[in-house]
């Protein structure tokens, strides 16, 4: 018996020392390792705990803390998601179906709110609150709008919405709101925050913050500048607030049952001037062939976001080349094309990244195949939606294997920071640099 109990004794002893020795493996790598991240804070929304609530973390992968808490019913999802952070930090918009789903306005023509009436479509509302989570309040009321971001000047909200479909600009003090577009379309203020860029009818156009006094600043649908059928056209104001990168795609057919996409970059000065083409990417010439289930063939390009290096000497960008995921530079004096991630991972995703303050460096949020995947993702996950459902009555969000990530801008000394829950999504402006 005392020959058993010694045994049970030291069994225990080893697993406690084992937990510790974990802890300690845990804090060397959140505080040793990452000793040369700058201070920062990655404001995110997440499905973990079965219904998306926001969540902010330490850049460093310290100090995860829960900063909504809407519990979901069955008639209601009350989603919190779509975090961005304002330029100063102090401040967290983010979108809330917590209304309920029954209420909706009635718009006339103009988009004015004429009445109000029930419905079963659903709401999603603009909310602000402070970046410790208190101070939550509804700027829209029974609404359906996404995508919110900040102006530079912390004080106006730019943001998606569907009843009416449209593009609107809020001010989170008056909370008087103004229609920039009838319609969807990419924005982006000026580095003064004086001016509104948009893409809006295939252009790229410039206007004062009010919305008019609009000027067009490129000439693609009246120009002969490649494939207008199918195009799609985006852009992105380098660092300095000097120039546009604008990425265009066109989906063409060689023969018969076979489709590939035609890649453009474009560069401009912010005013319309110096506007040339830099890069060309012709899918048609890549290697891999994707075989769809209606047997075509398709080579592709999807490029999610293209940002100006910060010393403004290439483009880099996030492009899934018919399946070769992976984030590329675009050199701009010698044009030329490299992959920074290749070989390092197997990349399910990667969704997106800044610049570090130095500009030496890329923070990148990526969905990475774990090795075992089919254990991780089949058995594990079905085991704990089975433990969450039967005793907790929880939902289990879809799994990922999502992790905070870095290297420098050359694609060396890459290294994962930490790991963040499943079910993680980001908004627009996820990172706030503390200076």
């Amino acid at each position: 018996m005392d020959y058993l109990k010694s045994r049970r004794i030291k069994l225990i002893t080893g697993l406690i020392v084992l937990f510790l020795l974990f802890q300690v493996y845990k804090f060397i790598s959140a505080h040793i390792i990452n000793m040369d991240l700058p201070k920062g804070k990655i404001v995110f929304s997440s499905s973990a705990d079965g219904d998306d609530e926001i969540y902010i973390m330490d850049i460093n992968g310290t100090n995860l803390r829960q900063l909504t808490h809407n519990p979901a019913s069955k008639e209601d999802t009350a989603a919190d998601s779509k975090p961005s952070f304002s330029p100063d930090g102090i401040i967290i918009v983010f979108t809330s179906s917590r209304q309920g789903k029954n209420t909706e306005f009635i718009y006339d023509s103009e988009g004015r709110v004429i009445g109000s009436g029930t419905s079963g479509k659903g709401t999603s509302d603009i909310y602000i609150m402070d970046s410790e989570g208190n101070n939550q309040i509804p700027l829209t009321y029974g609404e359906i709008n996404s995508h919110p971001f900040f102006s530079p000047d912390n004080r106006k909200i730019v943001f998606r919405s569907i009843r009416p479909s449209s593009t609107k600009m809020l001010d989170i003090y008056s909370h008087e709101q103004r229609i920039l577009n009838h319609g969807g379309g990419q924005f982006e203020f000026s580095k003064d925050g004086m001016k509104l860029y948009d893409n809006l009818k295939g252009d790229i156009s410039v206007t004062d913050i009010t919305g008019i006094n609009r000027v067009k600043l490129t000439n693609f649908l009246d120009s002969k500048i490649g494939d207008k059928e199918n195009k799609g056209l985006a852009f992105n104001l380098s660092s300095d607030g000097k120039r546009i990168v604008i990425f265009t795609k066109e989906s063409r057919g060689s023969t018969i049952g076979e489709y590939y996409d035609v890649v453009r970059f474009y560069t401009m000065n912010i005013d319309g001037s110096n506007f040339k083409e830099i890069y060309k990417i012709d899918c048609s010439r890549l290697d891999k062939i994707f075989l769809s289930i209606n047997n075509e063939q398709e080579r592709f390009c999807s490029i999610e976001q293209y940002q100006y290096s910060p010393d403004g000497k290439s483009i880099i960008f996030i492009a899934d080349f018919t399946y070769n995921k992976g984030i590329y530079v675009l050199n701009l004096l010698n044009g030329r094309i490299r992959e920074l991630t290749q070989s390092k991972i197997n990349w399910a995703e990667i969704l997106d990244f800044v610049y570090t303050p130095d500009g030496r460096k890329i923070i990148f949020i990526a969905d990475i195949y774990p090795k075992f995947y089919v254990f991780h993702a089949l058995i594990l996950r079905n085991i704990r939606a089975y433990i969450n459902y039967y005793l907790f009555r929880k939902s289990t969000s879809f799994y990922d294997n999502k992790y905070l990530c870095i290297m420098d801008l050359d694609g060396k000394n890459y290294r994962k920071i930490a790991k963040l829950p499943e079910g993680t999504e980001l908004g627009r402006d996820f990172i706030h640099w503390e200076k």
